[in-house]
């Protein structure tokens, strides 16, 4: 049973777009119309200001940008934004189908992205009901490539 469509998108695009809060909420706005999706109220955006001190430094979570959310009737729709690197991250999932190429495009014209790679989860989304389920597992998750490979069998 496959429950939606779930992409992230990560690219580069023009500074002065990816530092404008009201280009960003813009954006998500018409990108929610453009798939057919329903915001279930206003989105949250906030502007993260530079620290000078920490330029250059990892993680590079303080170096301004834009974090926008939209909670919509099918799921939700977020992007993280860094315009000094300028880089972003984008997340879409819904319940409902929708073409990532239209993500895509969308970004290409209203944030100025390239360098995109796009990134299908949805085969994560697959739900077998009556799959019998291993047990409880006692090992903490893996992140990264290894999270997609599963679980390692570990002694307990």
């Amino acid at each position: 049973m496959s429950h939606g469509r779930h992409v992230k998108v990560l690219g580069r695009g023009a500074p002065d777009l990816l530092g404008n809060a009201k280009v960003v909420e813009g954006a998500l706005r018409e990108l929610i119309g453009i798939l057919g999706m329903r915001m279930l109220g206003e989105p949250h955006l906030y502007e993260v200001e530079t620290e000078i001190a920490k330029l250059g430094v990892e993680p590079f979570e303080d170096e301004g940008g834009v974090t926008g959310v939209c909670v919509l009737s099918t799921s939700h729709c977020t992007i993280h934004t860094w315009p000094l690197r300028p880089f972003f991250v984008m997340d879409v999932y819904s319940c409902r189908d929708f073409e990532p190429s239209d993500v895509e495009k969308h970004l290409v014209s209203r944030l100025g992205a390239y360098d995109l790679q796009l990134t299908d989860l949805s085969f994560s989304l697959e739900y077998e009901v009556n799959r019998p389920r291993a047990p409880h597992r006692r090992t903490s998750k893996r992140s990264g490539r290894e999270a997609l490979r599963g679980w390692a069998k570990t002694a307990s």
